[in-house]
Formats: structure tokens, C-alpha cells, sequence
């Protein structure tokens, strides 16, 4: 644990030194604060009103959500450098050169990458409670544990993301990574879309046979928007219907096979 606890010390070191990611800070904190004046004000919607709470509470969730994928998109621009980086400069030879074990180095390089991009998320997270609470009075309890489950997501990238820049150059292992996101959100939202009109009496029909049954591939693949839909629905005390597999199982699976093979390739690499 000294090791990695050193390992994540030293990642942190290094990215912080980047200005860039304190102005992507400062510009994400000033579009959070502008959230304050959406409760302040008042619309007509077909004929009724909508006071400054209901306004601001919508606002809250649609910036729930923004604020979950550019943590996502921090770890894909942290993590798909982070590696060959390290071994261009020379820093994991020496890093390798001393009682460390691979996979406590590649533990701590996943941990520090983890702590800046989903302490990004989490401060903004928090930020929007804290607007949430001061404007409307109210408290609502599940706002920061579902901060922490799409930390998941976060997570689950920055693996994948070190995996992919073990075999392509880095701006291809971020581009595909973000691509098996947005196609990961698209296929999210058909299948939601599917299953609200087959709980209409309305049969789905993409992706799906003649048995009305959902095609194995989008049941397997990272369920990372239906994560986020699933921490929201902890939010709003609503229950979230899921088809196959929970999306927190599923993304936590494809997480330990990701690390699994991010080992595997990692440790038969000579350096």
C-alpha cells in the first residue's frame, strides 16, 4: 500500500504541474455558478407557470449529467498519456528500477489519474448541491452517492483508455475510447426508448428479433449512460427499469476485465 500510496503521490505531482487543467477547472466552476440564476426566475410552459425551484431543479439534473461525461472526458485527455509518457522520458524505468511491482505502479497510475479526473466531477457535483440547497431549502439525500457511483464511469475509462494506448498511438486510443462511450450513450438511450414502449403495448424494433428479445451485444456492452440514468434515478426516488444485467454489475465487470487485460499486456512488455 506504501508503494501505490507513492506511485499515486507521484502521478499527482506530475499532472497537477499542467495550467490547462486548472483553467478547465476554473471555466467548469463558473458555468456551475451560473446554475444560481435558474432559480430565480419564472416561465410559462403551455399555459403554466413554472417557478424558479422547478426550473433550477431540471437545470441541476441536465448538469448532473454534463458535469458526469467532462469527468469521462478528463480521464480520456489524462490517461491516454500518461503511460507513454512515462516510459519516453525515462520515468517508469526508474520508477521499475526499484522494489515496485508492475502492477503497484500501474495501480498507482490508475488511482491518480482516477483522483484528478473524479475530483473534478465531485467538486462540481457538490457545487450544484450546494446552489440546490441554499436556493431551495430542500436537501435532497442521494445528490453525492450518486456523485459516487458514475465514479465508476470515470474509472472504468481511465483503464480502458491505458489499455488501448498500450497497442495505438494516444490520440487513436482516446478517439476510440470516446467512441465506445458515444456509442455506449446511444445504445443506453434505445434501449430505455425500447423499453418504455414496450411498457406502452408498443413492440421495439431495433436491435431486437422477432421474439422481442434485445440483442446480446447491446446488452453487454459498458452501460455507462445507463449508470448515469441509474444514479439520477437514485436522485429522484424514481425506479429506473433495466434490461439484462444492472448497469453498475455490467460496468464494474467490464472494469476488472479491462484491468485484468491492461495487467496481462502491461507485464509481458520489457522495459
Amino acid at each position: 500500500m506504501h508503494r501505490i500510496a507513492v506511485m499515486t503521490g507521484s502521478t499527482l505531482n506530475d499532472e497537477l504541474h499542467h495550467k490547462s487543467l486548472y483553467f478547465l477547472s476554473l471555466l467548469a466552476l463558473f458555468f456551475v455558478l451560473t446554475l444560481r440564476g435558474c432559480f430565480d426566475n419564472s416561465v410559462m410552459v403551455n399555459g403554466k407557470e413554472l417557478d424558479g425551484a422547478t426550473i433550477g431543479y431540471h437545470a441541476s439534473m441536465a448538469a448532473f449529467h454534463i458535469i458526469a461525461v467532462a469527468g469521462i472526458v478528463v480521464g480520456i485527455l489524462i490517461s491516454m498519456r500518461v503511460l507513454r509518457r512515462d516510459k519516453t522520458d525515462g520515468t517508469m524505468a526508474v520508477l521499475l528500477s526499484r522494489p515496485v511491482r508492475r502492477i503497484e505502479y500501474l495501480t498507482g497510475k490508475i488511482a491518480g489519474v482516477w483522483i484528478i479526473a473524479y475530483g473534478m466531477t465531485f467538486t462540481l457535483h457538490l457545487a450544484v448541491y450546494l446552489i440546490m440547497l441554499m436556493k431551495s431549502g430542500g436537501r435532497i439525500v442521494f445528490f453525492m452517492p450518486a456523485s459516487l457511483i458514475v465514479s465508476l464511469n470515470v474509472l472504468f475509462i481511465i483503464v480502458m483508455v491505458m489499455l488501448l494506448s498500450q497497442y495505438l498511438p494516444d490520440i487513436a486510443a482516446g478517439l476510440l475510447a470516446a467512441g465506445v462511450v458515444l456509442t455506449g450513450y446511444i445504445n443506453d438511450a434505445l434501449l430505455m426508448v425500447m423499453s418504455s414502449n414496450t411498457g406502452l403495448g408498443i413492440p421495439g424494433q431495433m436491435g431486437q428479433g422477432s421474439d422481442n428479445t434485445v440483442a446480446l451485444w447491446r446488452i453487454l456492452w459498458p452501460k455507462m449512460a445507463a449508470l448515469q440514468f441509474y444514479a439520477v434515478s437514485l436522485i429522484k426516488d424514481m425506479p429506473l427499469n433495466v434490461q439484462g444485467v444492472h448497469p453498475a454489475l455490467n460496468v464494474s465487470v467490464c472494469l476488472a476485465v479491462a484491468f485484468v487485460l491492461l495487467w496481462w499486456s502491461f507485464s509481458r512488455e520489457e522495459i
